[in-house]
């Protein structure tokens, strides 16, 4: 027995149900794609905003790792003038002739690091915004905080040591009444403090050693062609200036061949 099924005449073509329903199917599948279209820009824009807040932890424990870097050598350099102070106290014979290290302290103190990376986290509020995690701000802060306030103090000990009649090199009294111990220290402490709070920072931002390594060496990398290009810009400036002076000294000869 076979069985067929009719199409109610009110959901037939035509029919004013069939229409209705037609409308609501458009309706519901212009729905899904407005939602679609914008669900999918607003995913988009959202990895966007998450890959430009990545990129931006990156630069900033970049620059963090750069600095200690430069405080491990600084530390280094201080502990041996450290130690030349407490050689040259113990044979005061020796004075005139090892002082010269003491002012290794001052080349040491200079401050020729970049401050890029600060000035963009200090300056620009819309920075902070798109980092969205205050307790990692907080510690960014208190990492510049701490660099400024040793750069300071740096500046000031070399004011202090090697200016007028206070001057370690001068005599050995006066380098007697300076204890170089307490700069070792003071480098240091300050040292450990930033690489506790480099570490800090990559653990709330999930930031891994292998993955800060490799962002230094591509930023290494991207700065290396830069200074090809200038090597190229210099080379051919150089060129020039060989070819005026050739120019030159041919002139010369020449006017001196005609009298």
């Amino acid at each position: 027995m076979n069985i067929k099924l009719h199409t109610p005449k009110s959901l037939k073509a035509g029919s004013g149900i069939s229409s209705l329903k037609q409308l609501l199917l458009s309706l519901i599948a212009t729905t899904i794609s407005i939602i679609l279209t914008f669900g999918t820009a607003a995913l988009l824009d959202h990895r966007k905003k998450e890959a430009e807040k990545h990129e931006m932890v990156l630069m900033i424990l970049n620059d963090f790792q750069n600095y200690i870097q430069q405080m491990e050598e600084l530390d280094s350099v201080v502990k041996t003038v450290y130690e030349h102070q407490l050689s040259i106290l113990e044979h005061p014979e020796n004075f005139e002739r090892d002082k010269h290290v003491l002012t290794l302290l001052q080349m040491a103190s200079v401050d020729d690091s970049p401050k890029t990376v600060e000035t963009i986290f200090s300056s620009n509020i819309e920075t902070i915004n798109t980092l969205g995690n205050i307790p990692f701000t907080e510690r960014v802060s208190e990492f510049y905080q701490a660099r400024r306030l040793y750069q300071k103090y740096l500046a000031d000990m070399v004011e202090e040591f090697f200016t007028g009649a206070s001057d370690i090199t001068a005599s050995y009294d006066n380098l007697a009444q300076k204890n170089l111990g307490q700069v070792f220290f003071m480098c240091s402490t300050n040292l450990a403090e930033e690489k506790r709070i480099l570490r800090q920072c990559q653990q709330m931002m999930d930031v891994s050693d292998e993955e800060l390594t490799a962002f230094a060496q591509e930023r290494d990398r991207l700065k290396q062609v830069g200074d090809d290009k200038t090597d190229s810009i210099v080379t051919t400036i150089n060129q020039y200036q060989q070819r005026f002076m050739e120019a030159v000294e041919k002139g010369r000869q020449r006017m001196n061949g005609a009298k």
